[in-house]
């Protein structure tokens, strides 16, 4: 399934993000990294 997750970059986005990655889902990231931090994401691909 492809899902939206906004918010990604932060604690429970990054949560949410990987659980949704390990059920095999396609997953696209936005995140405006205001208060979120790109260390969180280090499994993910950022652009």
């Amino acid at each position: 399934m492809k899902i939206l997750v906004t918010g990604g970059a932060g604690f429970v986005g990054s949560h949410i993000t990987e659980y949704l990655v390990q059920r095999g889902d396609d997953i696209t990231v936005l995140d405006n990294l205001n208060t979120g931090q790109t260390k969180i994401c280090q499994k993910l691909i950022i652009i």
